[in-house]
C-alpha cells in the first residue's frame, strides 16, 4: 500500500483499510480483535493521525503471520524427522525443539507415536521389551540406555579386531543383539561375549555392578 495516498495517509484509516483486506476463517477473529483495539484507542483519545496505531497493527500482523508459518512448518517437518546414524542425543534434541515449535505436547500419545516411528525399529522394540516406557522422559532414557549398549559393543568389536581378541563371528553375534536394526539373539548371550569373568559371575549371581547387592541392576541402583 502507498501511505501517501489520501485515504491511507492517516494511520487509523490506513490500519482499518489494511485489516479490511484480510479475510478467512482462521484470521477473522484476529482481525476483529485488532479493529476493536483501534476503535478503543481513538475512543480513548488517541488521535487518528497517531503513527503508533499503524506501527502496532503492522507489528502484530508480522508476529501473528510468522508464528503461524513457523508452527505449520514444524508440524510438517516433524513427521519427516529420522534418527541418523548413532546420534540419538542430537535427534532427541531436534525432535523436542521441533515439537515445541509445532505446539505439540511431548507426553501426548500422538507425539510419542511420531517419536517412535522416527527411531530404528529394533531400538523401539528393545525399549518396549525391557523398559515399558510411557512418558517422554521414560522413552528418552530407555532409548539412550539401549543405544549406549549398542555403541559400547560396536567399539569393542573395533578394538578386538585390532588386538586379535574374540573371533569376528562371536563379536558379530554380540553386536547383532544390540544393533537396533538386527535380530534379538538374547541379551545375556551378547553381554557374555565381552564381559570378563568377574563381571559375568556377578550377572549369574544377580549382583548389581555398582553396589554388589542383589535385587536390581546398575541403572536402578539406589
Amino acid at each position: 500500500m502507498n501511505p501517501h495516498m489520501e485515504q491511507l495517509a492517516i494511520p487509523y484509516q490506513r490500519s482499518m483499510t489494511f485489516l479490511s483486506y484480510i479475510r478467512g476463517p482462521l484470521v477473522n477473529d484476529w482481525v476483529e480483535e485488532q479493529a476493536q483495539w483501534l476503535i478503543d484507542q481513538v475512543t480513548g483519545g488517541v488521535a487518528h493521525a497517531e503513527e503508533n496505531l499503524w506501527a502496532t497493527i503492522e507489528t502484530r500482523f508480522r508476529q501473528a503471520y510468522m508464528d503461524t508459518t513457523e508452527k505449520q512448518k514444524a508440524q510438517h517437518n516433524i513427521r519427516d524427522l529420522k534418527m541418523k546414524g548413532d546420534d540419538l542425543d542430537g535427534f532427541i534434541a531436534q525432535f523436542a525443539t521441533t515439537a515445541k515449535k509445532a505446539g505439540y505436547d511431548l507426553n501426548s500419545e500422538a507425539t510419542l507415536d511420531v517419536f517412535q516411528r522416527a527411531l530404528p525399529f529394533k531400538l523401539v522394540a528393545n525399549c518396549i521389551k525391557f523398559d515399558h516406557p510411557v512418558t517422554w522422559n521414560d522413552w528418552t532414557r530407555s532409548a539412550q540406555t539401549h543405544q549406549q549398549e549398542y555403541i559400547f559393543l560396536k567399539e569393542r568389536v573395533k578394538g578386538n579386531d585390532r588386538r586379535g581378541g574374540a573371533t569376528k563371528p562371536q563379536w558379530r553375534n554380540a553386536l547383532n543383539n544390540c544393533n537396533p536394526n538386527a535380530m534379538d539373539i538374547g541379551r545375556t548371550r551378547a553381554w557374555a561375549m565381552f564381559m570378563d569373568e568377574e563381571k559375568w559371575q556377578r550377572i549369574q549371581s544377580g549382583l548389581c555392578f555398582q553396589c554388589n547387592q542383589r535385587g536390581h541392576i546398575t541403572r536402578f541402583c539406589p
